[in-house]
């Protein structure tokens, strides 16, 4: 084993070169062998050199000398340029079959000296940046585009040459010479000589107008699907609160309250995951739906105008039940979370109190949804400071005072707290949509009252 690891590195190590030295040593030693052996079974001196070169052998030695080195020099020259003329034909053919890949490619590849002016590209970079006819080497990429373009294009390239970091062009907007527009990526790279000097940029091209289109289509459908949602949301919302013979903007306050707590408690380390943009947008929507039950409440006790006997307050109390109920009976035929999860959870659970003193369930603090605990402060605040047909409305001060003390009790103090950090914005929204219409002989005119007094 170890004599043939010996064989296979000395076979590795040795070059042609220096296999033509050690065969000229091993001539030589069997020449000196076999002329020593003569010599010594023979009587008479034998040297093979005398007979074919005569006696005064000393003035060939240098040309001998000479005539060796010419052969190994020669041979070791000889080698050398065989080599490079394999490595050179080696590199054709890899340079060969490199462009064949690039010209094959629906990709389109591009080369760009310093100043920005296209020194090779492939056919799918003739298609895509202008006529499949047109001549484009020595062309300036920006000259393919519009002046805005081709000035965020060039600023792109000096960012890539004074940092030497790959970057890309997301939106290269070109027009074919049938003037159709086309939308395409560039990505950007540095190209360097091999002693590390840049001398141009290089990069791929990707036409990538299809996928925008689609992008924006899906965009569009998606703004459309929101506005067509949040219309049926206001209008069932709405619907119910017609009821109760209101035309103002309580509505529209509830939402922005609970948008604006939800906004802060987003900021707090415990919260910071769980509500996201689309969290504070959903409970933007939902909250507006905290009291869509009471279309299930007799209008002889939703009426009223006077004070709720105890059974009264009772039926009154189901609306959140029945809110709750109605609205889980259409999530559940919808697939995943739904805008509807946040406006079950609001209408079932905005009544429950943080000590569990609340209804319909006696849920107690954080197992009332976060959701809940937001809206259930938003409608109090509400409440209190606009004018019912028993009271005027009270001031920001004197419902902030009031919110203050039901920390702990009614309310999540977390949720409390975030209300005062942004009760200045509370008191600029209740001034904005603030109308004298909103004298609503709700139950919240009624029972929440109450709640606050106790």
């Amino acid at each position: 084993m170890i004599e043939a690891n010996m064989k296979n590195l000395i076979k590795y190590r040795v070059s042609v070169a220096d296999s033509m030295v050690l065969i000229g040593m091993g001539l030589a030693a069997s020449y000196w062998v076999l002329e020593s052996l003569l010599n010594i079974f023979t009587t008479h001196e034998v040297s093979f050199l005398k007979q074919l070169l005569g006696p005064d052998i000393n003035e060939i030695w240098p040309r001998l000398i000479v005539f060796c080195l010419f052969l190994f020099f020669g041979s070791h020259v000889q080698f050398t340029i065989n080599n490079r003329k394999k490595a050179e034909e080696a590199l054709k053919i890899s340079e060969e079959k490199y462009r064949t890949i690039l010209e094959s490619i629906e990709e389109g590849y591009y080369e760009l000296d310093l100043d920005g002016r296209l020194s090779f590209y492939n056919d799918a970079t003739q298609k895509m940046l202008g006529d499949r006819h047109a001549e484009l080497k020595g062309k300036k990429i920006g000259d393919c585009t519009d002046a805005d373009m081709a000035i965020e294009s060039d600023r792109v390239f000096k960012h890539v040459l004074e940092t030497g970091l790959p970057d890309q062009i997301d939106e290269f907007e070109v027009r074919s010479h049938d003037s159709r527009r086309k939308i395409l990526a560039l990505s950007v790279y540095l190209r360097h000589e091999s002693n590390g000097h840049p001398i141009g940029f290089r990069g791929v091209i990707r036409d990538v107008t299809k996928q925008l289109r689609a992008e924006r289509e899906k965009q569009r459908l998606e703004i459309q699907l929101h506005e067509a949602r949040a219309a049926t949301i206001l209008g069932l919302a709405k619907l119910a609160e017609y009821r109760d013979e209101g035309t103002g903007t309580h509505l529209e306050r509830i939402r922005e309250y609970s948008r604006l707590i939800a906004e802060q408690m987003s900021r707090l380390p415990k919260y910071r995951d769980y509500i996201t943009k689309e969290y504070t947008a959903g409970i933007y929507q939902s909250s507006i739906l905290h009291d869509i039950g009471k279309v299930g409440i007799p209008d002889a006790i939703l009426l009223k105008p006077g004070e709720l006997t105890a059974a009264e307050f009772e039926i009154i109390k189901t609306h959140t039940v029945l809110g709750g109920t109605a609205l889980d009976a259409i999530d559940s035929r919808i697939e995943g979370k739904s805008f509807l999860t946040l406006g079950r959870e609001i209408a079932y659970h905005h009544h429950e109190k943080w000590d569990g003193s609340g209804y319909p369930y006696g849920l107690c603090e954080e197992a009332i949804p976060l959701s809940a605990r937001i809206v259930a402060l938003a409608d109090v605040y509400d409440a209190l400071t606009s004018k019912r047909f028993y009271k005027e409305a009270f001031l920001h001060e004197e419902a902030r005072d009031i919110i203050l003390g039901l920390r702990g009790a009614h309310f999540a103090p977390d949720v409390v707290d975030s209300f005062i950090v942004m009760e200045n914005r509370f008191s600029r929204i209740r001034a904005d949509l603030y109308s004298e219409e909103d004298v609503l002989t709700d139950e919240h005119a009624l029972f929440e009252n109450v709640a606050v007094r106790n």
